[in-house]
């Protein structure tokens, strides 16, 4: 028995890091780095003219005037319902995640003097999110989760050189830091009930990449911009791992084994790729009134190819190979000036989701999505305000094939999983 629960441990920890790179799936970047952006569906690259240009274009620094200062808030609301079955002889299992909302902030300051430099910095949040189920006692998905977060911050300041009136070229450094948190329960083998809860909790080593960025103008309806954020690893080192007696009244097994593991208070220290993203954008005015833009997307997700761990006990140690695909998003958006106060936003995305269908678990279930966005702003003298609105609609995600689960294994129970997400944003712009 002893054994059999060391080696449930030892999947905990590993997928304790898997989670991340759950919440790290194409569908949960959190690519609405301001209110604007996310109105015109992230189809951004090529207008980047406020300050959330130093996430999606840094090139488009030196075609804002004078300085400005951008505050954002994000409230984003995932919701993931889950139907199926442990085995084929158990009965129909259901789970729903808890509400929660989670605040995204996005604070930009610029500054072009009307020279050839301009610069800015930028700080924003551009992975993360995490679910909690509801009764994770009794969640069926609770030996690989009950409860994940993550969050990622970027500190970006950049520079941009305007070479003429039509072509900037920009450089940044993406300065990041990341946090995660895991729950999940490991049941007694032989009766099935919740024995140990494992918490992982860590913060990874700061690290700094470059970030590149293009704009090229040719005329006043024409717009081409290009941006690139190198991919990051976030290294983790003696990161907390707590076990947690939870067995039944009366059981004296479980402290026996937390102790012939190295007592409750544990470590891991591991290293999480993030990908590369690559946006290619062109934007045109197609009438004096309205503007549209169309982004290609790349994700480099393939560099999350295996995670390796290395636990206070060196015979926990393992690899966990995981194989994500490169990914790509479509993303369209419009813009329409009802007068020189107002203007109105829409927007569609197209994510195609990295996740192999084998990584597919309560941990944060992935799949392709389609995204509606719409948005208002109103001009003044000094200022910009703006409010959106953007839905995300998962596709149904299943893991089973021809009748069988993807993992032969009880602890991935088998079935469908539904998300949808709910984003609304309000930014606000000073010009000094």
């Amino acid at each position: 028995m002893r054994n059999r629960i060391a080696c449930t441990l030892v999947v905990a920890g590993l997928l304790a890091l898997m989670g991340t790179s759950s919440a790290l799936a194409t569908g949960f970047s959190i690519y609405e780095a301001g209110s604007r952006a996310t109105a015109l569906g992230g189809a951004f690259t090529a207008t980047a003219d406020d300050g959330s240009a130093m996430f999606y274009n840094a090139a488009g620094l030196s075609f804002i005037e004078g300085q400005t200062f951008d505050v954002n808030a994000m409230f984003i609301r995932p919701d993931f319902n889950f139907g199926g079955q442990l085995s084929k002889t158990d009965d129909l299992q259901i789970g729903e995640s808890e509400s929660q909302t989670f605040p995204v902030p996005g604070l930009y300051y610029t500054n072009n003097g009307g020279g050839q430099v301009a610069f800015g910095v930028g700080v924003y949040a551009p992975f993360g999110l995490g679910v909690k189920w509801q009764d994770p006692e009794n969640w069926v998905g609770r030996r690989i989760s009950h409860d994940v977060s993550i969050e990622t911050v970027y500190v970006t300041p950049a520079i941009s050189y305007k070479a003429n009136d039509q072509l900037a070229l920009a450089f940044g450094l993406d300065i990041a830091h990341q946090n995660l948190n895991l729950k999940k329960f490991t049941p007694e083998p032989d009766f099935g009930t919740n024995a140990i809860e494992t918490e992982i909790d860590g913060s990874s080593d700061i690290n700094i990449t470059p970030s590149l960025g293009l704009m090229y103008r040719p005329d006043d309806k024409l717009s081409l911009g290009v941006m690139y954020h190198f991919k990051k690893t976030m290294k983790y080192n003696e990161q907390d791992a707590t076990l947690t007696n939870v067995s039944p009244t009366g059981a004296t097994w479980a402290p026996t084994v937390i102790a012939g593991l190295g007592g409750s208070a544990q470590s891991i220290s591991s290293e999480l790729n993030l990908p590369d993203i690559l946006s290619i954008g062109l934007a045109y005015r197609l009438t004096e009134k309205l503007r549209a833009e169309v982004n290609y997307v790349r994700f480099g997700w393939s560099a999350f190819e295996k995670l390796e761990m290395d636990f206070t006990n060196d015979n926990l140690d393992q690899t966990i190979h995981f194989n994500y695909e490169d990914s790509y998003q479509i993303r369209v958006g419009a813009e329409f000036d009802i007068n020189e106060k107002y203007s109105l936003m829409g927007g569609y995305v197209r994510d195609n989701t990295p996740q192999p269908l084998i990584a597919v678990s309560p941990l944060l279930p992935d799949s392709d999505r389609n995204d509606y966005s719409i948005g208002v702003m109103y001009r003044g003298e000094k200022f910009d305000i703006n409010v959106s609105y953007m839905a995300v609609v998962g596709e149904d995600r299943t893991n089973i094939e021809n009748g069988e689960p993807v993992r032969n294994t009880t602890d991935y129970p088998f079935g469908t999983y539904k998300a949808v997400a709910n984003i609304v944003g309000m930014g606000f712009t000073y010009h000094f």
